[in-house]
């Protein structure tokens, strides 16, 4: 496949080196918003894994999905490893853990009808439905569960270990869906909770971390927290970050019936998103609408690293700062469980302050059509007397 595509073929050969590392989302699975529920995953696995070059006895074969990780970098400054001191991680070496988001991935509450070929406008229809799950927490009434998997068993043990076995300096860690944003309409973490909640709290202590996330057609930088700790000077001390590209091919400014809602959505809910990130105006929100791509900028001296979203000509519009290879969010119980998700119940105060009054406009139609019938019912009497 990737030798007979236009342009991609070449990349491979000339400007990449360590070959092509990934995971997938739903449309490369095989249908938007898919999930556990696809039939022939094993063969879509084989195909996707084929595609990036895998050799087939490689384990990834046996796997319940495309998850995996690779190291780059080498422990040229290394030291016997204390998890109690994180300055014995001071090598030159990045680890990139890929989720897969799809395999395991239950339905959602209100079950999505983006793939359905017979409704119109399914992915609309699908965004609809998860604001109005989020905006009613239809969770809280029981109507759907709220422990609904995203990585499956198999894979929480992986990463799990993963993470507690490496020595890197700097971790990646790349989901295909969003982990922190606020905001309802997208598939994101945020419409599994109690998935979510694990994640963050297994993320917490991890140092030199960024999360990568794509899937929604535009970029951001999304924070778990705002507050930076007293004298900090990283972005990532006391806070994880998260940077969203999507994509080289799609954005969500295009013409179609999404492209002028964009904009007013992503304003809509701006609570996750990262302040100053945006490099022509700081004061400016953290995302960008068209088309994109990410790279990340390591400097080994000082210990940092930077990762920067790019436009279509390369040029810099988002960028999050300098991240910390020591640092890491270390948020108390009490901070974690103040991290915003998406489904937060934000229609019901509207829905409390309307149903009153709707009550009240209900009796009087009621008591105006009584009335009116009995005075037909009179007049109708009168007459045949």
């Amino acid at each position: 496949l990737q030798n007979n595509t236009l342009g991609y073929a070449r990349f491979l050969q000339n400007d990449l080196i360590g070959g092509v590392h990934g995971t997938w989302d739903d449309h490369d699975y095989g249908g938007n918003d898919r999930g556990s529920e696809l039939k022939d995953r094993e063969a879509r696995r084989d195909a996707y894994l084929n595609f990036l070059g895998v050799l087939k006895e490689n384990k990834r074969y046996q796997r319940q999905g495309v998850y995996s990780s690779v190291e780059f970098g080498d422990d040229v400054h290394s030291m016997q490893y204390d998890s109690t001191n994180t300055q014995g991680r001071s090598n030159n070496k990045v680890k990139v853990i890929f989720l897969d988001t799809r395999w395991h991935r239950e339905k959602h509450c209100i079950p999505s009808v983006g793939s359905n070929l017979y409704i119109p406008f399914g992915a609309i229809i699908s965004c609809v439905t998860r604001w109005l799950t989020a905006g009613l927490n239809l969770p809280s009434w029981r109507v759907c569960p709220t422990d609904s998997q995203v990585l499956g068993d198999e894979q929480w043990i992986w990463l799990e270990k993963q993470l507690k076995d490496s020595t890197a300096s700097m971790h990646i860690v790349v989901s295909s869906i969003q982990i922190l944003t606020t905001n309802p309409v997208v598939e994101s973490w945020g419409h599994f909770p109690k998935e979510r909640e694990r994640f963050l709290r297994l993320l917490n202590d991890v140092n030199g971390l960024v999360l990568l996330s794509g899937d929604v057609h535009h970029a951001e930088i999304s924070v778990s927290s705002h507050e930076q700790r007293d004298g900090g000077v990283f972005v990532n001390d006391g806070s994880l970050v998260e940077v969203t590209s999507s994509g080289l091919t799609h954005s969500c400014d295009g013409p179609k019936l999404y492209g002028p809602l964009c904009r007013p959505i992503l304003n809509k809910f701006p609570g996750h998103r990262f302040k100053g990130g945006n490099v022509a105006d700081t004061n400016a929100q953290s995302y960008f609408e068209s088309r994109n791509f990410g790279s990340i900028d390591i400097d080994w001296s000082s210990r940092s690293f930077e990762v920067k979203i790019h436009n279509e000509s390369g040029d810099v519009v988002l960028a999050t700062g300098l991240l910390g290879m020591d640092e890491s969010s270390r948020m108390s119980d009490g901070e974690l469980d103040e991290i915003r998700g998406s489904i937060d119940g934000h229609f019901l105060p509207l829905i409390k302050g309307v149903v009153p009054y709707c009550i009240v406009v209900l009796l009087i139609t009621f008591i105006f059509y009584f009335a009116r019938k009995r005075s037909n019912e009179a007049k109708s009497h009168d007459k045949q007397e």
